[in-house]
């Protein structure tokens, strides 16, 4: 893997940046510049912006730097992951002194006040470790996509609270909440310090989850910020049933409860976990009829029970014929 770094102007002083915005770019250009555009108008005071482009199509590079000249841009040449990818930019931020990080979805936008809120959210106490936004879908400005996340650690299951809901105040009591969305996720720099950066072996899906249940072992809380706002460009219905999303998703879920889960809290579980697999096959096979998407739910069966990962969490994208090149 190699990196290229391309900054239109010298980087802000790190000591003047009191916040560093991570985006991970994939062939999706026109959604990270917006999202940028949305950034700028923000009323929060001093931040910079990472874009960390994962091999993108050529040129890319060149126009996410002409667009976004207040921006560091970092080429890698090929995808790596929705994790590598974020840590790439992570690490840049470090290395320029940075103490407060946000990881955003590229395919959003962020209302003006967001930023100012999830900060005040992370410095009410320095036990806050992590804070995330209540986000809404971009195509349906008042429906909930995310607001809070609720997870057992015996099933693997993970849950957005509220999702499909429109947003009728109901989920406006912010406090502690069980894992936050990569999708927005601002943390402080203690956090990296105890518990490293994103586990790359998850490739994309899960990475949040894990890293939100490391910082709570760590002894930070995680909380829900219901008045800072974002909207998500979420992939459509079927996108979830891709040989991408299938292989990930099912293989992904077997390294976390390996990862995470005690015998204790995973065996009385296992029935559950069983329907979930067996539903997904069943479901693929009766009602998708694709044998390229049963292949991929196989192959994520068992490489997540071999824990099969990769450099960099790939797996085996490549042998169910599809490119990594996924707009993580």
């Amino acid at each position: 893997m190699r990196c290229n770094t391309f900054s239109a102007r010298k980087p802000r002083d790190s000591a003047l940046s009191a916040l560093s915005i991570i985006l991970v770019n994939y062939n999706g250009s026109r959604d990270t510049i917006e999202c940028v555009r949305s950034i700028e108008e923000s009323n929060f005071g001093e931040f910079e912006i990472i874009i960390v482009d994962n091999g993108s199509q050529a040129g890319t590079v060149e126009q996410l730097r002409a667009a976004c000249p207040h921006c560091t841009v970092i080429g890698v040449e090929e995808n790596i992951g929705f994790a590598a990818g974020n840590n790439i930019g992570l690490k840049e931020a470090l290395e320029r002194g940075g103490s407060r990080f946000l990881l955003l979805n590229n395919d959003t936008t962020i209302d003006a006040s967001a930023l100012s809120r999830l900060m005040k959210a992370l410095e009410s106490s320095d036990r806050v470790g992590i804070v995330g936004a209540k986000i809404r879908y971009f195509s349906s400005r008042n429906k909930i996509w995310y607001a809070g996340g609720i997870l057992s650690l015996g099933s693997g299951s993970f849950h957005h609270r509220g999702i499909g809901e429109e947003d009728l105040g109901q989920y406006d009591l912010g406090g502690e909440t069980q894992y936050v969305t990569g999708c927005c996720l601002l943390f402080r720099r203690q956090v990296v310090d105890k518990i490293g950066f994103l586990d790359e072996s998850y490739f994309a899906y899960l990475e949040d989850a894990d890293f939100c249940v490391r910082a709570r072992k760590a002894g930070f809380s995680i909380l829900y910020e219901p008045h800072a706002l974002v909207y998500h460009k979420v992939s459509s219905t079927s996108a979830r049933d891709s040989p991408v999303y299938l292989y990930l998703n099912l293989r992904n879920k077997i390294l976390f409860l390996h990862k995470h889960s005690r015998l204790d809290q995973w065996l009385p579980c296992l029935p559950a976990i069983a329907y979930y697999y067996v539903r997904q096959f069943i479901r693929l096979i009766f009602k998708w009829r694709d044998p390229k998407k049963v292949k991929s739910a196989w192959y994520g069966l068992v490489d997540g029970l071999a824990q099969r990962t990769g450099d960099h969490g790939e797996g085996r994208l490549q042998a169910i014929s599809v490119s990594k090149g996924h707009a993580f």
